[in-house]
C-alpha cells in the first residue's frame, strides 16, 4: 500500500512539473527576461550636417566625400525583399521640443499612440509646421535603434506633412532594375519603380543639384503623382530627394 502511494505521488510530480515548463514556455506565457529594457542596435552612423562630414561615435570627424558613399548598413545588410524603410502615420495630437529633438505624439487610424522624433537629420519633403490634428507620416530606417516602450518611439528619418493634393511619396533604397532596361530603379523592397524623364528634379537632402549623380543603391525620397497599379507599383518620379548615407565607422 505504501509503495502504491509513493509511486502516485511521484507520478503526479513528474506530470506537474512536464505541465509547468509546458506553460513556461508555450507562446504568450513564456517570459523573457528584461524584456522591457532590450534595446535592438545597430551600427549606423549619420551624415550630420551639409558638408562632407561625419560625425563619428567618438566625436571626431571624418572628411567623406557625398559622391562616394554609395553602400553602407555596416553590419547590417540589406537584402531583396526587405524594406530599407518603414512608415508609421497617424494624426498628430501633441509636438514637444526635448532638448536638441522635436517629440510629435500621433495617433494611427485604430487610435494607437506613438512618438515620432525628429532631430536636424529630419528630412521634410513638403513643410515642417506641424498642428494638432495634421496627418502625417515618419518614414524611420527598419533597423535604426529602438527602445521597447510603450508608446513606441521612432526615430525619423523622412517626415511627409502638408503634402499637396494628388502627391505620393515613397522612401527606400534602390537599384537599377535587372529585368528591364528601360532606366527604371526599382526598391529594395521591389514593390515600386520609378523612372525619370526631363522635368524630374534630383536633389540632396540639403538641396544641391544631384541631377549628375549616381542612384544606385542610394536611400531615395521619391515624389510621383500617377502611377500604374500594377506589382511592382511603377511611376514617372516628379522630384528625387537623394538622402545622406552612412559610412562605416574608423
Amino acid at each position: 500500500m505504501k509503495k502504491t502511494v509513493l509511486i502516485l505521488v511521484a507520478v503526479g510530480l513528474i506530470v506537474g512539473t512536464a505541465a509547468g515548463l509546458a506553460f513556461a514556455f508555450s507562446g504568450n506565457n513564456a517570459i523573457e527576461p528584461d524584456a522591457v529594457n532590450d534595446v535592438e542596435v545597430n551600427n549606423e552612423v549619420d551624415v550630420v550636417n551639409d558638408t562632407n562630414e561625419t560625425i563619428m561615435d567618438d566625436g571626431d570627424y571624418l572628411d567623406v566625400n557625398i559622391d562616394d558613399i554609395v553602400l553602407s548598413d555596416w553590419g547590417n545588410p540589406d537584402e531583396a525583399g526587405t524594406p530599407h524603410y518603414l512608415a508609421m502615420t497617424g494624426n498628430v495630437v501633441s509636438v514637444e521640443k526635448v532638448d536638441d529633438t522635436i517629440r510629435v505624439e500621433i495617433e494611427d487610424e485604430h487610435g494607437n499612440p506613438a512618438f515620432l522624433i525628429l532631430d536636424g537629420n529630419t528630412v521634410f519633403p513638403f513643410g515642417d509646421e506641424l498642428n494638432e490634428g495634421d496627418l502625417v507620416t515618419g518614414w524611420y530606417v527598419t533597423n535604426s535603434p529602438m527602445i521597447m516602450i510603450w508608446p513606441a518611439e521612432y526615430n525619423i528619418a523622412v517626415l511627409v506633412a502638408d503634402a499637396p493634393e494628388g502627391v505620393n511619396i515613397k522612401v527606400d533604397r534602390f537599384y537599377a532594375w535587372a529585368d528591364r532596361e528601360d532606366g527604371f530603379m526599382l526598391s529594395q523592397d521591389e514593390l515600386f519603380a520609378f523612372s525619370m524623364d526631363e522635368n524630374t528634379e534630383v536633389i540632396l537632402a540639403n538641396g544641391d543639384d544631384f541631377s549628375d549623380g549616381d542612384l544606385e543603391g542610394r536611400r531615395i525620397v521619391v515624389i510621383y503623382g500617377i502611377s500604374t497599379r500594377s506589382i511592382p507599383e511603377m511611376a514617372t518620379a516628379d522630384k528625387l530627394i537623394v538622402l545622406y548615407e552612412t559610412i562605416m565607422p574608423l
